[in-house]
């Protein structure tokens, strides 16, 4: 079988020549083409067939091309265009590619109504896996944060993106969040974010140093995630590890008005993190882990009253 075929369609030539190579260098073999207009991009979509469509966000006429992708069965990922560097940009787009797409089409600047977070630690990586099997290919963005050893973060990801129905990707910075998508903290050197700019929500990397002991930390993700909780319907998921990172994080979430979910003592490896935050009184359910996936995807429901330890 040969190589996916990747159209990369932008109107800066410069910018697209630069990320068509930062595509073919972080992939070698895989097959690229640039367009730098929507008709044009029409054109190869008949002509070649590509697996993948990314379209920077400023192109003219850019719903013409995602409706003959969608017409057409090609996943089309909109990206934004100046979004990080041109390393940064190609992983986000090559970590969507798959040899056979879902018929799916990712809307630029959708209005995000749900954003679901999720901690864990010691133990996390088979609880995360339970959790997220379940979630639909249209979910709402998912921000993850696993402790995990360096040079393991990308085999993670990978799998995950292979058993999952979302597509999920390494986290970069100034990424637009949108349904479907499962971004994971892969770095050690950064913390994973999220941000409000002009109305649209997109992940962020920060420099620091270690929070709660950690980087990238759980209380990082889940403090950016306090600030939107006024704004839109916050979920926060603190599972299974050592420790207290995520505890002071999930807190803010639960006073900002967000819904939290602490992973119960007998379905946890270790109940360290999120007995921490329902000790903090941030906690507003108590959950087996069998019960987490459904209450994060539940929408409309505010923070209740400490949950009681368990």
């Amino acid at each position: 079988m040969s190589e996916p075929l990747l159209l990369i369609v932008d109107a800066d030539s410069t910018r697209r020549h630069h990320l068509i190579r930062a595509c073919l260098l972080a992939a070698p073999g895989m097959r690229v083409a640039g367009a730098g207009h929507a008709s044009e991009a029409e054109m190869l979509l008949d002509a070649r067939r590509p697996q993948r469509i990314a379209v920077a966000d400023g192109v003219e006429n850019r719903a013409s091309v995602i409706a003959k992708a969608r017409i057409t069965g090609v996943d089309c990922l909109i990206f934004a265009a100046g979004g990080g560097s041109f390393s940064e940009m190609a992983q986000q787009i090559i970590s969507g590619i798959r040899v056979h797409p879902p018929a799916s089409v990712v809307t630029y600047g959708a209005a995000i109504s749900q954003l679901i977070l999720i901690g864990a630690s010691t133990g996390g990586i088979a609880a995360i896996e339970k959790i997220l099997t379940t979630f639909p290919a249209d979910c709402p963005p998912v921000l993850l944060v696993q402790h995990i050893r360096d040079g393991f973060a990308e085999g993670f990801v990978r799998r995950l993106d292979q058993i999952l129905a979302p597509q999920v990707r390494v986290a970069a910075e100034g990424v637009i969040l949108t349904p479907g998508t499962i971004h994971v903290a892969a770095r050690s050197d950064r913390h994973l974010g999220v941000t409000r700019r002009a109305g649209v929500l997109r992940s962020r990397l920060l420099a620091g140093p270690p929070v709660a002991g950690h980087s990238p930390s759980v209380d990082v993700l889940f403090s950016d995630g306090a600030a939107l909780a006024p704004e839109i319907d916050v979920r926060a998921a603190l599972l299974t590890g050592m420790g207290a990172d995520g505890a002071n994080g999930m807190c803010a979430i639960y006073d900002a008005g967000g819904h939290t979910i602490a992973q119960d003592r007998d379905s946890s490896v270790v109940w360290g993190m999120p007995r921490m935050a329902v000790e903090r009184g941030g906690v507003s359910e108590v959950l087996p882990l069998n019960r987490i996936a459904a209450a994060l995807l539940r929408t409309g429901e505010a923070a209740r009253a400490p949950a009681p330890l368990r």
